[in-house]
């Protein structure tokens, strides 16, 4: 994991607002290059997007904030379409909406 997801998405997993470089925690919404892409709801729960945009970046991101939520979700590229994973056969093609993660 990178320097700027133990910290950023560190403080967005704790509720802290925090920025660095092109990543930046704010109210409880994570931001990419100013693109929201991970959500903390009410009761804790935790919404995931790609915003339209199927980086190297934003997969790593979600995957960080998945990693530090203690999520067993996962995200990645296959035959050039970003997917999320829960591990229950339960593979969906992302795009630009947002996904509740539950595991």
């Amino acid at each position: 994991m990178r320097q700027i997801e133990k910290n950023i998405v560190g403080a967005f997993i704790r509720g802290e607002n925090a920025r660095m470089d092109n990543t930046e925690s704010k109210n409880g919404t994570l931001f990419l290059h100013g693109n929201p892409i991970a959500m903390l709801g009410d009761n804790d729960k935790l919404f995931i997007s790609n915003a339209g945009w199927e980086t190297r970046t934003t997969q790593s991101r979600l995957n960080a904030v998945l990693t530090l939520a203690n999520k067993y979700t996962r995200v990645y590229t296959r035959n050039y379409e970003m997917r999320i994973d829960s591990g229950e056969n339960d593979i969906v093609t992302m795009n630009s909406d947002w996904y509740l993660v539950t595991e």
